[in-house]
């Protein structure tokens, strides 16, 4: 592994998290600025109506009919200018006018009852907000002749509804930020999960070559000193065993790499797990056995088979911790259904409680008193990730046992 290359992406991607907190908030300030500066043009032209009469009073002449000015500014002016809505009613609150709604102009006692309702109801509303304006002949009379009920504009609703728009967009801003700081993190963890894989295999290297040397040497000397059976036989052991120790190392190393998936014959991989374990269970356990149901003898998939086989003994090896402390089977089943490829491996150990089924595969999960609870973990990114398979707690009975399911696509 070369020193120093996690911390630089790890880096690289805190500048990321650091850039789109500082940029996007400076983009935030200005869009809230640009928005509050149009609503307050829009305010303006609402507005400009009153400095516009003025205006116009001021440079009437003093024979003019005030009131006639007035009705004709209102009805020329002023009601085609505003946008929300706004209804005129007698001074029993009984509309005989109304703008900007979508209600046929025609006398109120003409229209259907659906709408008589629908202006009824937009009055009461309007007047519990208290958006009316009584109309009198003077200030001194009680008497009320007319009423000017009226809506918000759209101005005043968007500038209603801003507060919470803002609200809202922070809330997404935030909420993208921490999920993009979870995801860094979670990417920090995969690359140091890569980088100790890779070093882990680079570690083993330099041993199992200087082992693989000796007992080169040690064979040598065998025969020069004449073939003892017993010795060649913990010689041919001791091969084998750093033999499968190169393997384990160039499982590692292919963690984080591009593997290159070939057409294997599933059935024969299962069958030579199975019999890795069965050579050891009586070292193991006298009391657990090994069923295996096959129905792909003759099926061929493209899968790494070195990485397959690590994730069915991770799987099969979780299946025995699960039973140590009971008689019992491990049943195996292999199976094709439709364009998928099926291995179910029942254990009839502890069980998982349901909380469990999902976390199992976290890594640092385990249900045993010993261990990294890694094997899982890893089990799950290499069906997952490398074969874009799945792998599932199928079903889980508290001290019955637990069925886990792995699915493989057969192309």
């Amino acid at each position: 592994m070369r020193s120093g290359k996690l911390p630089k992406k790890a880096s690289k991607r805190h500048r990321i998290i650091t850039a789109y907190f500082i940029i996007g908030s400076v983009i935030l300030i200005f869009a809230f600025i640009w928005y509050t500066n149009l609503l307050l043009q829009d305010i303006r032209k609402d507005i400009q109506i009153v400095p516009d009469l003025y205006s116009k009073f001021l440079g009437l002449p003093a024979d003019v009919n005030m009131e006639y000015f007035l009705f004709q500014y209102f009805m020329d002016e002023i009601i085609p200018r505003i946008e929300y809505p706004i209804i005129l009613t007698d001074s029993l609150k009984i509309p005989f006018s109304w703008e900007n709604i979508d209600i046929e102009k025609i006398k109120f006692s003409q229209l259907p009852i659906r709408n008589q309702q629908k202006l009824l109801s937009m009055v009461k509303k309007m007047e519990s907000h208290q958006s009316v304006i009584p109309l009198k002949f003077n200030k001194e009379d009680e008497k009320v002749f007319s009423y000017v009920f009226y809506g918000d504009s759209k101005t005043m609703t968007r500038l209603k509804m801003m507060p919470y728009i803002e609200m809202v967009v922070i809330v997404i801003f935030v909420l993208l930020g921490v999920y993009g700081i979870f995801a860094i993190k979670r990417n920090e963890r995969d690359l140091l999960w890569v980088g100790l894989a890779k070093e882990t295999a680079h570690q083993f290297g330099t041993p199992l070559s200087s082992l693989g040397g000796w007992l080169n040497i040690l064979s040598m000397k065998l025969e020069e000193n004449g073939n003892n059976p017993e010795m060649l036989m913990m010689l041919e052991y001791m091969n084998a065993d750093v033999d499968r120790l190169s393997k384990i190392a160039g499982r590692f190393g292919k963690v984080g790499s591009v593997i290159k998936r070939q057409s294997s014959n599933l059935h024969n991989i299962i069958l030579d797990t199975i019999g890795h374990f069965q050579h050891r269970l009586p070292t193991i356990s006298q009391k657990i056995d090994i069923k295996f149901e096959s129905k792909i003898e003759n099926k061929d998939i493209l899968v790494d088979p070195d990485l397959i086989k690590w994730s069915l003994e991770n799987m099969i090896k979780n299946a025995i911790d699960a039973m140590q402390s009971k008689d019992g089977t491990i049943h195996i089943k292999a199976f094709s259904q439709g364009k998928e490829t099926y291995i179910r491996i029942k254990d009839e150990g502890v069980g998982l409680p349901k909380s469990m089924h999902k976390r199992i595969f976290y890594p640092g999960i385990t249900s045993k008193e010993r261990g990294w609870g890694l094997g899982l973990s890893l089990a799950k990114r290499i069906i997952e990730e490398f074969h874009n398979g799945k792998i599932r707690v199928l079903e889980s009975d508290i001290d019955k046992g637990t069925t886990f399911e792995i699915v493989l696509p057969e192309v």
